[in-house]
């Protein structure tokens, strides 16, 4: 028995070694959120919650619950349905709902409303650094539904969620409304969505250096309707498949895509629109608006109404070999 002692306690020297060398991730929280819980509102539990942690919010209504996120590999889930986040008041920082800071956030089953703020572009969400995936989320009534800062490090994906109505008084404010502002970030990326009812402003408009659009219904809806369904007004790596894209009569213009309008501001340029449903409810509409020299990938449309537009220019080296790229990284 004594021969196996020394063996027994090096086992247990060991086994506390091994211990003490596990990462702090490995020890992440879950943290509950609701009325039936210690924590009644998000932000509670954001202020405690450390990185690689995950925050469950129970379904309800959660009032004026503004947050800054800075944690990174953070998860934010509702559950049993939506958690709501409704802003009646005036928002610390003038800027969202939740200000998002940290790298790979992640957001599921959350509703943001209500959000404005004295500069007129009260966002859902301000996504200012890091990286930032929603999922199932719903975004409406807000001067802005979701907003990026112009940080060419920041990434945001979009899956599965729903941008409506994100509108102001433009005629009272003179300032235009967008459901998804995306600045001069990395990468803009949205599937499986819906973007409508935007007024005045785009449904979507994104100056990312890659933005890529698919398998979306992107459509107006009312008596006033947006400017453009899709406006990337810096250039960029453009590739939109598979939408869906009604345009109404109360349209602000003629173009469904407007493309380059404030000039190129990438090294890298391409334009790809393909195999997408495009639907125009009255007079004379053109796919695309082309302001850049890129000669555009236009294939497999299926059109009503509309007719294919665009400024006849030069085609870059390195056109499709770019876009595959960016699309490889993405589906990674």
């Amino acid at each position: 028995m004594r021969k196996f002692f020394p063996k027994i306690i090096g086992f247990f020297m060991l086994m506390t070694i091994t211990l003490l060398a596990i990462p702090a991730f490995g020890f992440a929280k879950i943290w509950l959120v609701g009325p039936d819980f210690q924590l009644k509102s998000p932000h509670a539990a954001i202020r405690l919650a450390k990185d690689g942690d995950t925050i469950k919010i129970m379904a309800g209504l959660y009032e004026n619950d503004y947050a800054v996120i800075s944690q990174n590999n953070i998860t934010l889930v509702g559950m049993n349905g939506f958690a709501h986040l409704k802003s009646s008041g005036p928002v610390p920082g003038g800027k969202a709902m939740w200000t998002i800071n940290g790298e790979n956030v992640k957001i599921q089953n959350i509703e943001f409303s209500g959000v404005k703020v004295p500069d007129k572009n009260g966002a859902g969400i301000r996504l200012q650094n890091g990286s930032l995936t929603i999922d199932n989320c719903y975004f409406h009534s807000n001067e802005m539904g979701l907003m990026t800062s112009n940080n060419p490090a920041v990434n945001l994906y979009i899956h599965n969620s729903e941008f409506s109505n994100n509108t102001q008084n433009y005629a009272v404010t003179g300032k235009l409304s967008h459901n998804i502002y995306v600045g001069k970030i990395g990468l803009f990326a949205m599937e499986n969505s819906i973007s409508r009812g935007a007024k005045y402003g785009h449904s979507i408009k994104s100056r990312a250096k890659n933005s890529i659009i698919k398998n979306n219904r992107i459509f107006d809806e009312g008596p006033i309707s947006a400017s453009y369904l899709i406006d990337i007004p810096s250039g960029g790596n453009l590739y939109i498949e598979n939408n869906y894209l009604f345009k109404n009569k109360g349209a602000q213009n003629n173009a469904f895509i407007s493309y380059g309008a404030e000039g190129m501001k990438h090294n890298e340029n391409s334009l790809t629109i393909q195999f997408n449903t495009a639907i125009n409810e009255g007079g004379a509409a053109f796919l695309l608006r082309n302001h850049s020299e890129i000669t555009a990938r236009i294939a497999g449309n299926n059109m009503t109404n509309v007719t294919i537009r665009e400024i006849p220019g030069i085609k870059k080296d390195g056109f499709m070999n770019n876009m595959k790229k960016t699309l490889q990284n993405y589906l990674k």
